[in-house]
């Protein structure tokens, strides 16, 4: 009888740990080259390591691409839900339980060096000029936070190669951005990056893998092992040495 019993414990622990598997869902948006669609599926940096992380961790999970503030929102109200890469800001700090931290981001202004018009050497230098920035993304939400308006200051815009392409088509004055994501738009997009320059720093923080309050302890432990490990064994390290 305490054998069946046994079995019978062994047989629910197995089944919940599936349901908590199938239930993940995972939520990314185009940030190239940390995350992007390619050949029909999604890659990237960041892409590399939660699959490396997931896989380690034996859940399985397919990533889908959103909007990014679709992303953010759903990720925050909905549980089990894990969104990357997310920066770590003190608007978002209450909101997420952060598993990792994926890399270290660092977003800045950019301007064309032509532009001998527009001179920053403070964020208030900024705000007579018009910023590109993305919506939702954590560029948009430190401006907010100084006082820059949304269609005055700021063209909020819907991903970054419209930033960077509006910024050389001169509509902009200045772009809000990483400087691996812009140099990586502004190249797909034909222009030539050495035309464009950092003028500002406007925060550096880390990305990170991230899921909503009220989500499973046991994703959120079982991941967070799972990156320790990978760490550790220099498989980290390797993902982010293709994309040096």
């Amino acid at each position: 009888m305490k054998f069946l019993f046994g079995i019978i414990i062994v047989c629910i622990f197995g089944l919940t740990h599936l349901a908590e598997a199938q239930n993940l869902t995972v939520l990314t948006t185009t940030w190239a080259p940390y995350s992007y669609e390619g050949n029909g599926n999604i890659t990237g940096l960041a892409t590399e390591i939660v699959r490396a992380v997931l896989k380690k961790a034996e859940i399985s999970a397919d990533i889908e691409h959103y909007p990014w503030k679709r992303a953010i929102i759903t990720a925050r109200d909905g549980k089990n839900i894990l969104i990357y890469p997310l920066i770590r800001t003190p608007e978002r700090e209450s909101h997420f339980v952060w598993v990792a931290p994926m890399f270290n981001a660092e977003i800045c202004l950019y301007k064309l060096k032509k532009r001998k018009d527009i001179a920053i050497t403070s964020l208030d230098d900024a705000r007579t000029h018009t910023i590109g920035v993305l919506r939702g993304a954590a560029m948009h939400q430190h401006l907010n936070s100084h006082g820059f308006k949304d269609r005055r200051q700021l063209d909020v815009l819907g991903s970054n190669r419209k930033i960077a392409e509006l910024l050389f088509r001169e509509r902009i004055d200045l772009a809000a951005d990483n400087p691996l994501v812009f140099g990586y738009e502004t190249r797909q997009l034909g222009y030539p990056i050495h035309e464009a320059e950092k003028v500002f720093q406007l925060f550096e923080d880390e990305a990170y893998m991230a899921f909503g309050k009220g989500s499973s302890n046991a994703h959120v432990n079982r991941l967070k092992e799972a990156f320790e490990e990978l760490r550790t064994d220099g498989t980290l390290e390797a993902i982010h040495e293709k994309y040096r």
